[in-house]
């Protein structure tokens, strides 16, 4: 990195809440990408110090993965960089992670719910576990209902989802699932209800 760079970058990082717990000689390629896209054209700066951010490496250039919440303009986004770190874009907020694993345990599973986005990026840095994890809460969920209201045995509770849900697709049917604990209990209602009718 261009040295001239850091007296620039510990200016940003005064200022910008979201950089103020980096440091300017260890920042991650995820806050370098946000800074480079931020700021490289951006009147706070001189001439010559916009500049110098353009130095920094292009968005493209460090990218590993992105994921996006929906097809619309103002979609939220992952963007996963090749060192592990994160940059968390919504229309409300933005935040930078030097671990996307940090950004997982802390924000994305204590939740016990995912978005499609979640699950992507989960699998992305190998925490399938993860997402698993919250389809089984979900499974679990939907055989209790089942049990009590239905009496029909956890282990045929599976098979009774698939048919249950055979019209939609797969991806359909795992975003359902990865409503955790809470759906899986809303789905087995919704099934004992049919159920009882269809008896």
């Amino acid at each position: 990195m261009n040295l001239k760079l850091l007296p620039i970058l510990e200016k940003l990082i005064s200022c910008d809440v979201i950089l103020q717990f980096f440091k300017p000689d260890n920042l991650p390629q995820s806050a370098l990408a946000y800074i480079r896209y931020n700021y490289r054209m951006d009147s706070f700066l001189s001439d010559e110090e916009q500049d110098l951010i353009e130095t920094l490496a292009p968005f493209a250039d460090n990218i590993e993965d992105s994921f996006r919440e929906d097809e619309s303009s103002d979609a939220s986004k992952y963007y996963l960089f090749q060192d592990g770190s994160l940059w968390l874009s919504t229309n409300a907020y933005q935040s930078i992670w030097t671990d996307a694993t940090d950004f997982a345990v802390e924000v994305i599973l204590p939740r016990m719910t995912l978005s499609r986005m979640d699950a992507d990026l989960l699998r992305a840095i190998d925490m399938d576990d993860a997402v698993d994890g919250v389809r089984q809460d979900f499974f679990t969920a939907f055989a209790a209902v089942l049990h009590r209201s239905c009496r029909i045995a956890h282990c045929d509770a599976r098979s009774h989802w698939d048919a249950f849900t055979r019209q939609l697709g797969d991806g359909q049917r795992e975003i359902i699932e990865f409503g955790g604990t809470e759906t899986g209990e809303s789905e087995g209602q919704s099934f004992a209800e049919s159920f009882t009718i269809n008896a």
